[in-house]
């Protein structure tokens, strides 16, 4: 820990930047992370002798997604500004809490690849999966996606076998090519989730950057949304925006807490409620008192993952860590062969998602899926194919004899296994 500046030199040098090999700006300030890439790269370059300094790989986390804009904004910014990889988590926790509130019930939803999600979640006493195993649960429940890893009472997590007897309180995690499969690995651990009307009526508490996108996101798919927002400048700039427009949007300024406001506006009537505000304290109180008048899907966006994980211990509402989607797309970008997904899985920590395109050096095409997974020591959840006209299909494993260049593999496996596994892939 070196107490100093990321625009100082001295502090630079004290850290040892000369013997680096990643530099990450992870500041509150977009300006300073991309200043401070630049400057690292200065000083590294006079203090190695290497004019480029190709030897120093340079993050940078972007708060403001518009800065990446090709003509709104400055974008690409890796073009013309000396950050090699720009982090900008904003559509990714849009998304991620989207599809957490298609099955509130199930505990952990992550996106892996474009159209694939790992869905983690605890079995419960009335479960129809208890006393099968692992590997047999496609086999009995028709649709049903496969189980790639574990996690026992007590226990660390591990990859599925496919010989493990599922008992009440094991944390199985799944990959669904869908979010249409979520009610299916809802039921089968004995929860369930109301339906979700094809045009629902949408709550938005904060004009905020993730409101407004979040209000975006659900006009596009048809829904109709008010935004309760109790600054009157932002509520106003919201208004006289693209997404302002939408003849299906209400904005309104006023308090999100005033009971009068949220009777009038018939609160329970609503399908979903998130709270997207600054405050992640305001934004918690808010969530519950949705829940408590009666909406059955809240969501909420906070900073931090430990409030995630308290919030998940009160159950029933659905956060979103903008701390963790930012550190997952960090490390996408220190781990670059395997590009595209790399993040923890929260409540089964011990394993990890990541992803791999099959390249010649790797020695691998032709292969079967069961050799791979010897070889990797992991399991193989999903592939993506390119055909001859460039259209990318997601097979599943099951559906594949060999390997072929240029496939995607998206991969499960043991933190402590990927060390191992970048070296097979060339890393």
């Amino acid at each position: 820990m070196i107490t100093g500046s990321a625009l100082s030199r001295d502090s630079l040098m004290r850290a040892g930047i000369s013997d680096a090999e990643i530099f990450i700006m992870a500041t509150n300030d977009d300006m300073i992370n991309l200043l401070g890439c630049s400057f690292a790269k200065k000083v590294y370059s006079e203090l190695v002798g290497e004019r480029n300094a190709t030897g120093l790989r340079t993050i940078a986390n972007i708060h403001d997604p518009g800065l990446e804009h090709p003509s709104r904004g400055a974008g690409p910014l890796s073009n013309w500004t000396r950050a090699d990889h720009i982090v900008s988590a904003a559509d990714e926790i849009v998304g991620q809490l989207a599809a957490s509130l298609l099955a509130p019930s199930i505990d952990e939803i992550l996106p892996l690849g474009e159209s694939s999600w790992i869905a983690s979640t605890e079995v419960t006493n009335s479960s129809a999966l208890i006393g099968t195993t692992t590997g047999e649960v496609g086999g009995i429940f028709a649709g049903m996606p496969s189980i790639y890893s574990i996690k026992k009472s007590d226990e660390k997590g591990a990859l599925s076998k496919g010989d493990e007897i599922i008992e009440p309180g094991d944390i199985l995690v799944f990959v669904s090519n869908s979010t249409d499969q979520f009610s299916q690995i809802t039921r089968s651990v004995g929860k369930s989730d109301p339906e979700l009307k094809e045009k629902a009526q949408i709550a938005v508490f904060g004009a905020s950057q993730f409101g407004v996108r979040l209000s975006d996101y659900y006009l596009r798919r048809g829904h109709s949304v008010v935004v309760i927002e109790p600054e009157l400048d932002l509520a106003n700039e919201l208004v006289g925006s693209s997404v302002g427009n939408s003849k299906r949007l209400d904005v309104i300024h006023g308090d999100p807490q005033d009971e009068d406001l949220l009777r009038e506006l018939d609160i329970h009537s609503h399908d979903i409620a998130v709270a997207a505000l600054e405050d992640d304290n305001l934004n918690i109180a808010i969530s519950m008192r949705a829940k408590d008048k009666g909406v059955l899907r809240t969501g909420l966006v906070l900073r931090d993952r430990a409030l995630v994980d308290a919030v998940q211990r009160i159950g029933s509402i659905n956060p979103v860590s903008r701390r963790q989607v930012v550190v997952t797309g960090i490390l996408k970008s220190i781990h670059m062969n395997v590009p595209g997904t790399f993040q923890v899985i929260p409540n089964v920590p011990e394993v990890i998602s990541i992803s791999a395109e099959v390249k010649a050096e790797q020695g691998i095409e032709g292969w079967s899926i069961s050799k791979i997974e010897s070889k990797f020591g992991a399991r193989i959840a999903m592939i993506d194919r390119e055909d001859f006209d460039g259209k990318v299909s997601v097979l599943d494993p099951n559906e594949v004899d060999t390997i072929l260049l240029g496939d995607r593999l998206y991969i499960l496996l043991l933190k402590d296994d990927l060390k191992k596994l970048e070296k097979i892939l060339g890393s």
